[in-house]
């Protein structure tokens, strides 16, 4: 069976949920945190996720993705033409590298520091951060579509990719104000709507329940 190793906050690791669940393929999901002695027999660099088949052993989102469509090919991720393929993998490089520079300030200061290091969040990061999400946030309203999903007529692996990483920020700083990005803002209603999308995301939602009541007993 696939073993997916990782942890139900971690962007990363969700963006790999995601795609196994549009993908229809079981998998055991094992909690390991980044770092941990289990990650670090499996990564050079100690990153989560980390997925394992049948001893194949691959790290990275992006790369563990790709492995997907190629051993279990059914419910495509990928276009098949190279010109929306090009469009799904640059907006997933996209996603990965400056939307999560935008999105992650926003989970870390309302969020790991207050939940799990016991630190008030620091609300000038989150005034710097501003500036790049905005930037961030108005490029995707241009990109997406009014209806459907990012390229093409199904599920790619840019909307797995950029979702991923715009539940982070939902999960710190709520929901996208839609007056001022109302096509980006539905476009992630409608994905987070997905049968595949809804257990995941509760699973999530659950967790963040529990430190929120953790952190309030611990006073």
């Amino acid at each position: 069976m696939v073993v997916l190793y990782g942890i139900n906050l971690s962007t990363f690791t969700r963006k790999v949920r995601l795609a196994l669940a549009e993908k229809g393929i079981e998998y055991r999901f094992e909690q390991a945190a980044m770092g941990s002695a289990k990650i670090r027999t499996l990564h050079p660099l100690g990153k989560i996720p980390v997925l394992e088949d049948a001893g194949v052993v691959v790290p990275d989102s992006s790369v563990i993705i790709a492995y997907l469509e190629r051993a279990y090919p059914a419910r495509p991720l990928y276009p098949r033409e190279a010109a929306p393929l090009a469009r799904a993998l640059w907006l997933e490089e996209y996603a990965d590298t400056r939307l999560r520079e935008a999105t992650v300030p926003f989970f870390a200061e309302r969020v790991v520091k207050p939940l799990f290091l016991a630190r008030p969040g620091d609300e000038k990061a989150l005034d710097q951060a501003a500036a790049v999400r905005d930037e961030a946030f108005d490029y995707l309203e241009q990109e997406l579509p009014d209806e459907g999903f990012a390229v093409g007529q199904a599920v790619s692996v840019a909307d797995i990719a950029i979702a991923a990483q715009l539940i982070t920020y939902r999960q710190g700083e709520g929901e996208l104000p839609a007056a001022r990005w109302p096509r980006l803002e539905a476009w992630l209603a409608r994905l987070c709507e997905r049968p595949a999308w809804a257990s995941i995301l509760a699973e999530e939602s659950a967790a963040l329940d529990a430190a929120r009541s953790k952190r309030k007993s611990a006073g």
